[in-house]
């Protein structure tokens, strides 16, 4: 397979995870301004795109194991770990600090030292904020790091049913066994961090990310050989998914419940199903994917921005208007944000690091395009 197509996938998988993840905010943020919501159809709507959005994550957990199984099939650089850390680190403990100020202001708090302090600390120290994929990140890439070369001989057939398996067994877990042995609220809190925190919880993203990545043009073909189930898939298990959701089976309410094991990967092919058959990609999306780290650790600051903003003046709005201006207002401006940061001295610390494959996919669509010879 071509550069170009690899690009294409992992450029739509980016800039559609970082979408999907903004949209279940946008959702989270609506309800905050017009809880209850009266209007029956705006409700389900509402708790059908948080539910199917949901897999924006999982999507990341993927995309990260799938490039570094792509890149690195034989020896890792020597600055494999270095490398990365200095990206993920600085942004995560920058935006864990400046996502205290809410935090604090959420919980109706006086803003003092000490209580930012402290937020801040739970930010960094156990993820609080939605960084949290940053720790999740960086535990895959130790796990690769150390079992790099076991991973090589271990087979497929066996790792992904076992990580599949292991990742479910976790999961259900959290998802069906009630907090016991703790207060309430502090089971509950307990429950809800161990369900996601631990690389358990993810396992088989990262396992399905590896061999999907290490043996990639087996994989291409395997999914234009099976082209009516890759179309199908996503919406069978979309629609279990929004059946169990409805049912409250279980009643977790985030992307660490059961049956992502199972949308995630249909949604995932699907995407490299079709973007095999693209020949451009919209520039809009390639900036998307450009700037999709800094969108990722933004927007939920702008998003409560904007709801104190808005909300003493517009609560009487139709709440699917007000998902709508949450969510293309917050993203732009993130996705501004992240620009502009990156453009002054240490602002990609502060937000993460905008990616240059605009300019790259520009210049290789230009190269493919066909010459086209006028007679004189």
């Amino acid at each position: 397979m071509s550069g170009k197509k690899l690009s294409y996938e992992i450029l739509l998988l980016r800039c559609i995870g970082c979408l999907l993840v903004a949209a279940v905010h946008a959702v989270i943020m609506t309800y905050r301004i017009h809880d209850p919501i009266p209007n029956e159809m705006y409700r389900l709507a509402l708790n059908s795109i948080r539910t199917i959005c949901s897999v924006g994550t999982p999507i990341f957990i993927f995309i990260t194991e799938f490039l570094i199984a792509k890149n690195y099939k034989e020896d890792l650089p020597k600055q494999f770990i270095s490398k990365r850390i200095k990206v993920l680190i600085p942004p995560y403990i920058a935006m864990g600090i400046i996502g205290s100020l809410y935090k604090v202001q959420e919980s109706g708090l006086p803003f003092t030292a000490y209580n930012l302090g402290m937020q801040s600390l739970k930010n960094i120290f156990l993820a609080d904020y939605n960084g949290y994929f940053i720790v999740i990140i960086i535990q895959f890439i130790l796990i690769h790091y150390l079992f790099h070369y076991r991973l090589k001989k271990w087979p497929a057939k066996i790792i992904l049913p076992a990580s599949f398996l292991v990742n479910f067994a976790y999961l259900a877990f959290f998802n069906f066994v009630p907090p016991f042995g703790f207060s309430e609220s502090t089971g509950n809190y307990i429950w809800y961090y161990l369900s996601w925190m631990p690389f358990f919880g993810w396992a088989f993203y990262f396992a399905l990310g590896y061999y999907c990545g290490k043996h990639y043009d087996k994989f291409v073909e395997t999914l234009k050989r099976n082209k009516w189930l890759v179309l199908a898939a996503p919406f069978v298990f979309g629609a279990v998914l929004l059946g169990t959701k409805m049912l409250g089976i279980p009643k977790v309410n985030t992307s660490k419940t059961i049956w992502y094991l199972f949308f995630m990967p249909s949604v995932t092919f699907l995407i490299f199903y079709l973007s095999n058959k693209l020949k451009s990609i919209p520039n809009f999306l390639v900036s998307v994917s450009d700037h999709s780290f800094g969108i990722y650790l933004t927007h939920a600051v702008i998003m409560r921005v904007f709801v104190l903003l808005y909300k003493p003046h517009f609560a009487d709005a139709p709440a699917i208007v007000t998902f709508v201006l949450i969510y293309v207002t917050c993203v732009s401006l993130a996705m501004m944000l992240t620009n502009l940061l990156n453009k002054v001295p240490f602002g990609k610390y502060l937000v993460g690091p905008v990616r240059d494959n605009a300019r790259t996919v520009k210049k290789q669509q230009t190269l493919d395009a066909p010459t086209v010879i006028t007679a004189k």
